[in-house]
């Protein structure tokens, strides 16, 4: 089939829209076409047009993909998660992310700092963010390097003090088991909250959030 003209689209300036005999058929990127080498009154084959087909499909979806990455930082798990329910080929996933890798749009470092960070301002546990962590993919050794660049987890008692003087004066808090519900659904180990809830050097918490055995 000859190619009848080939044409920018409007909405999108960075693709053109190719016609087949007067009929569309498929878009490319401006690069793409350059790279394809591709002219007006071009002869392509069925093979020919699958090939430049799949080639389309590949560049819109790594213009989602980059959109979708631009939102928030990802993982790479979340991503390659992404490309499958795209269904998006192994071999196109693999290049995907060594591209956005080397141009830092993926940066699994990156991500793990900034989703503890928010995790801790949301009064996470060190051990839950590990957790989450984890099931993004991140691998235990940046794990434990942000753990310990943010924050160690002997600190944990700490949090759990801030926490208790925080939220103490809250009708919904003034019971010691719910307070304690609260702090294990935050991640905190049972043990460090009865130690602060007991501890003698928090004579500030009022009387009824002293744990008892």
């Amino acid at each position: 089939m000859k190619i009848s003209s080939i044409k920018q689209q409007v909405k999108d300036q960075t693709r053109v829209s190719i016609f087949l005999e007067g009929k569309y058929s498929f878009s490319l990127t401006l690069d793409q076409l350059l790279s394809e080498k591709l002219k007006k009154d071009d002869e392509l084959d069925e093979q020919r047009i699958d090939e430049l087909k799949k080639l389309s499909d590949e560049g819109k979806l790594r213009l989602r993909a980059l959109e979708w990455l631009m939102g928030r930082p990802h993982s790479t798990r979340e991503f390659r998660d992404y490309l499958y329910r795209k269904k998006a080929s192994k071999e196109h996933i693999e290049v995907l992310i060594e591209e956005f890798s080397d141009k830092k749009y993926l940066d699994d470092e990156y991500f793990a700092k900034w989703f503890a960070e928010g995790r801790l301002r949301k009064n996470k546990s060190i051990k839950a963010i590990r957790s989450e962590l984890i099931t993004k993919g991140i691998s235990p050794v940046t794990i434990q390097s942000i753990a310990l660049e943010l924050k160690d987890e002997k600190d944990d008692k700490e949090a759990i003090r801030l926490l208790v003087s925080k939220l103490r004066n809250r009708t919904r808090y003034q019971d010691s088991k719910k307070m304690t519900a609260y702090l294990l659904s935050k991640g905190f180990q049972w043990s460090d909250i009865k130690d602060v809830l007991s501890s003698a050097e928090n004579n500030d918490l009022p009387e009824e959030f002293i744990a008892s055995e």
